[in-house]
């Protein structure tokens, strides 16, 4: 019989092991799915939007366009070839003889044309194209500081709605308790109806919170969602690096001058306008131009030479009269130039104001903060005594639901004041152009800026000093900056003949004295234009 209950034996071993390997595995999947998911931090979450957000694609690509008018700029410096070909086909009848005369005819035509001086309206049209370009990049960088601003304001939405839910769910169960407690105490005979009511009244007004902050939690996540292409995890209220946050106000304020990325493409924009200007009353000037051009005409085939022609000389150009175009464009550019400063003053104050008020916020959000801790510890204080003498008879149930709804009224006004408080801190930062990715242990992706070929003459009051924001841009403006040309100090008596006043008026400004030499004709001819002001 042994021989025969052998591979029952067996076949009882492997179902034996079989069920203690299912049973492991069903262990550690219960284990896996009821595991704490790994939570999402902030610096995750903005890195996924700086990845994936399709508004900084399109500002990288606008950035891109802007700096294609550089080389547009550029190709006016060098010689233009052009070339050409024409073939015809002509037929003549004879009205003597019936026939008809067929011939062919081909000609090949190239011509170079090189600028040699255009009134420097091409530099200057390279340098506001240079200028443009920088407005452009400090664009870019406002645009990815706003990113990052945006996705920490929805992820920190996510956070409190988060937390307030909770706080309302923990409160609805409260309330639903005191209402069983009422029934059960109606049914012994020491409660009222009114009591009840009183009861579900309140816990009516719960669950409608509690939808309510169900639908805002729905709505903050539907927005990181967005942001960042990801369903929100677990999240936390995150750490802002103290290393970046201003000392006192008055830093805030000059940090924010300096690097904030509008002030920044607001001065390159009033820099550019500028350069315009200039363009302007150069495009007045006189053009020469290098001009050469060869022609070649066949007939039949093209191994059949016709004709040869070659020209070569200088041509000179000269508006001589354009019925007030070009002064309406020079007026036109100077008063292009005057807005874009006044639109420049106007940035400076609202980021001041901005910075101002996200400082002002920080210390009003903190202290309500702090006065939200006192108001809940004092809140469980009141409620636990309450509880005590509605149980010895000394108050009432609806004193003890209030006691509950002002506990709660508190710890939601506290986690209210920790988002303020943090959204604040933020704000300051991209205020002051410090919530750069790279403070986030994000790797910055920028075109890289054009270099100069010519050097920069820029007014000394519209200088663009080194940014925290972006290295490369420092380093091209520092390789190819030099002092205006003919300009000196105002205490050695000379005239700043670069700087024009465009700000701060036209007509009222002084008009400086006249040159007392040999060009005195021509400075009569431009004040006459209006144009002595360049």
């Amino acid at each position: 019989m042994t021989p025969f209950f052998a591979p029952l034996k067996l076949l009882r071993g492997i179902s034996f092991n079989l069920a203690i390997m299912l049973s492991g595995l069903s262990l550690v999947s219960l284990l896996l799915a009821h595991a704490p998911a790994m939570a999402q931090s902030l610096e995750e979450a903005m890195s996924a939007a700086y990845a994936v957000n399709p508004r900084l694609k399109a500002e990288r690509s606008r950035y891109q366009a802007t700096n294609q008018g550089v080389w547009t700029a550029r190709s006016e410096f060098l010689p233009t070839v052009t070339g050409s070909y024409l073939g015809e086909h002509n037929a003549r009848s004879l009205n003597s003889t019936n026939n008809r005369d067929r011939d062919f005819s081909h000609e090949l035509n190239l011509s170079v044309s090189q600028t040699l001086f255009q009134g420097f309206a091409g530099v200057n049209r390279l340098n506001q194209a240079h200028e443009e370009a920088v407005s452009g990049r400090n664009q870019l960088i406002g645009a990815e500081q706003t990113l990052m601003l945006n996705t920490a304001d929805a992820y920190l939405r996510v956070v409190r709605d988060l937390e307030i839910l909770g706080r309302l769910r923990a409160y609805t169960a409260v309330v639903q308790r005191e209402v069983t407690a009422s029934r059960a105490r109606y049914r012994s005979g020491d409660a009222t109806r009114t009591d009840i009511e009183q009861a579900l009244a309140r816990l009516a007004e719960a669950q409608g919170n509690s939808d309510q902050a169900v639908g805002d939690l729905e709505a903050s996540e539907a927005l990181y969602e967005r942001l960042t292409g990801q369903i929100p995890k677990r999240l936390g209220w995150p750490a802002v690096p103290k290393s970046i946050l201003p000392a006192n106000l008055d830093n805030a304020i000059s940090t924010a001058l300096q690097n904030n990325p509008s002030i920044r493409a607001a001065t390159a924009d009033a820099r550019a306008a500028r350069y315009a200007a200039r363009a302007s009353v150069g495009d007045m000037l006189p053009r020469v131009s290098l001009e050469s051009e060869w022609e070649n005409g066949y007939k039949d085939n093209l191994s059949s030479q016709d004709d040869e022609e070659f020209r070569f000389g200088v041509r000179v150009s000269a508006p001589l009269f354009t019925g007030g175009r070009n002064i309406a464009a020079v007026r036109r550019a100077k008063f292009t130039a005057s807005q874009e400063e006044y639109e420049l003053d106007d940035t400076q104050q609202i980021i001041r104001e901005n910075v101002i008020r996200a400082m002002k916020q920080r210390t009003a959000s903190r202290l309500r903060a702090q006065a939200g801790k006192r108001a809940i510890e004092a809140n469980k204080r009141a409620v636990k005594g309450l509880q005590i003498e509605f149980d010895g008879g000394q108050r009432t149930l609806l004193d003890v639901l209030d006691g509950e709804r002002e506990l709660l009224l508190s710890q939601v006004d506290y986690v209210r004041a920790r988002y303020d408080a943090r959204i604040a801190d933020f704000f300051l930062l991209a205020n002051i152009g410090r919530l750069a990715p790279r403070h986030f242990a994000i790797i910055e992706t920028r075109p890289a800026p054009v270099s100069r070929l010519v050097p920069e003459f820029p007014p000394e009051n519209l200088e663009l000093g080194p940014t925290e924001n972006d290295t490369e841009e420092t380093q091209v403006a520092t390789s190819s900056h030099v002092e205006p040309l003919g300009y000196q100090s105002q205490a050695n008596g000379s005239i700043n003949w670069v700087n024009w006043p465009y700000r701060n008026g036209i007509e009222n400004e002084p008009r400086p004295a006249a040159p007392r030499n040999r060009t005195r004709k021509l400075w009569n001819s431009l004040a006459a234009l209006g144009l002595h002001h360049f």
